[in-house]
């Protein structure tokens, strides 16, 4: 069983007790009375030459822990001031070390848009998404089927959430590209081995040409990275380890 297997399972099992603390009848009568505003999340990330979704994570199945002195509100400041155009938080609990309540106390500090980075396998956590402050979900492509897809976009687009969609491979994103609205992430990690290409965002933009915003994801590790990106028709990066470790714009 691949890692992300292993992930996915386990985010099955955690639902099981999560529904059983919080039913999704209870999310949605608290999502009827709060009423809560539409993302800006893709406004916020278009028609820039330069847009980084700064991610915080404490860790990760591929490097450990990234930061042992790990404060998601004092992270999200940071990026803030040096100008990241939104956010990506970490909420998977056993793999990533991440937690919903990251994402509700950077949401109370911040003026940034929040993308919830998390392993969406049921409507459960696109209702709960937006009850816990997030503006966009993630669905990855090889761990969803068209048709849950095409449900759960359904259901962001009821909830006024953007959504990224994230692919790996060429299959992937022809399965994906009648999505006008989504966001389009290339993750350069593949996800069953962990393996980091960062010429795997250059070869799947040079074969889309729909006018989604195109996402980088993973292995970016520097400012030469993304003027390599930026040659090649990609304006938005989403980046994790080299900023949590604050190596960065060194």
């Amino acid at each position: 069983m691949s890692i992300l297997q292993k992930i996915v399972e386990n985010t099955r099992d955690n639902l099981k007790v999560k529904k059983k603390k919080l039913t999704l009848e209870e999310i949605k009568s608290s999502l009827r009375e709060l009423s809560l505003p539409k993302s800006n999340f893709k406004s916020n990330i278009s028609n820039k030459n330069e847009a980084i979704i700064a991610e915080i994570k404490k860790a990760s199945p591929s490097a450990g822990v990234i930061s042992k002195d790990f404060n998601p509100v004092e992270k999200a400041k940071e990026y803030e001031s040096v100008g990241a155009a939104a956010l990506s938080i970490l909420t998977e609990e056993d793999f990533f070390l991440g937690n919903d309540e990251y994402l509700k106390a950077v949401k109370k500090t911040t003026s940034l848009p929040i993308l919830r980075k998390d392993f969406i396998i049921d409507e459960y956590q696109i209702y709960e998404s937006k009850l816990i402050g997030a503006d966009c979900i993630l669905l990855i492509a090889s761990i969803l089927s068209d048709q849950q897809i095409e449900e759960f976009v359904a259901i962001a687009k009821k909830l006024e959430l953007d959504y990224l969609i994230e692919v790996h491979d060429e299959n992937e994103l022809k399965r994906v590209e009648l999505y006008e609205d989504a966001l389009i992430g290339v993750n350069n990690r593949n996800l069953k081995t962990f393996e980091v290409d960062l010429d795997n965002s250059v070869r799947l933009r040079n074969l889309f040409f729909k006018k989604n915003i195109f996402i980088a994801e993973s292995g970016i590790k520097s400012m030469d990275d993304i003027n390599y990106l930026k040659l090649h028709n990609i304006n938005v990066f989403l980046i994790g380890e080299g900023l949590i470790r604050g190596d960065f714009f060194k």
